[in-house]
């Protein structure tokens, strides 16, 4: 068997094998999900985070649903004697994903689906919440203001930096573990009626005007993202 053969029979076992699985995971009714499986990998790490870093629909007959992900690291390292957490951040390709999973994180623009804190406390997607919330409150970490706001202190400046300038009051953070408390996610604190954080938040309109003012549009006309919460529909990327 010549080489260009061999490699020919390699890629139809494989391009096979995909198809197994394929109808394999549809006839058992399973949706892959991207963010519970990279959480799978990630369990080695003591820190982690996930986030919902963009959103894109790509309309057709069969719209294309797809999700890019930030990821949070934290490992230990011995750095100046000593023992100290160093955080690496890195993105995501494109994932496509089903619309029964793009539903499931349409809401969460920037927001945080799962996490994990030295302290062994995990969040899932049901406790969606904004970067950094998760910190906040540990002595730590941090010490309540006078002013009733959450203050980092100056060696944990990259997880103030989570919050974008964002500060977060008692009140807010009261609200933020009631939420996680009861299994629900936190948007952040509701300003005449708009919540900050999310695909609908006003922190989206200001970082992602151009996909915020999409959003706003799909919504008004009643499209929404999905046909689970109205179908959604652009032929360009809803991310940007």
């Amino acid at each position: 068997m010549t080489q260009s053969q061999d490699s020919r029979r390699r890629t139809l076992v494989a391009a096979r094998f995909a198809l197994t699985i394929l109808l394999v995971s549809t006839a058992c009714g399973r949706t892959p999900d991207p963010v519970q499986e990279i959480v799978r990998d990630l369990e080695r790490y003591p820190e982690y985070s996930v986030v919902i870093e963009d959103l894109n629909v790509e309309d057709g007959f069969f719209p294309d649903y797809s999700l890019r992900l930030a990821l949070t690291t934290a490992a230990g390292q011995r750095l100046d004697d000593r023992d100290t957490l160093v955080f690496d951040n890195r993105v995501t390709d494109w994932i496509p994903v089903s619309e029964e999973v793009f539903a499931r994180y349409q809401h969460y623009l920037g927001m945080v689906v799962a996490s994990r804190t030295l302290d062994g406390q995990r969040s899932s997607p049901g406790q969606a919440h904004p970067p950094g919330y998760q910190y906040v409150g540990n002595s730590q970490y941090g010490q309540w203001g006078g002013g009733g706001f959450w203050q980092f202190y100056g060696q944990y400046a990259f997880m103030s930096s989570m919050l974008g300038g964002h500060r977060v009051g008692r009140g807010d953070y009261d609200d933020y573990r009631r939420n996680r408390d009861r299994g629900r996610p936190h948007f952040g604190p509701v300003t005449n009626g708009r919540q900050t954080f999310g695909t609908a938040g006003t922190r989206t309109q200001t970082t992602k005007p151009a996909f915020y003012q999409r959003y706003r549009q799909r919504t008004a006309s009643g499209r929404g993202f999905t046909s689970r919460s109205s179908r959604s529909g652009s032929s360009r990327r809803s991310g940007k």
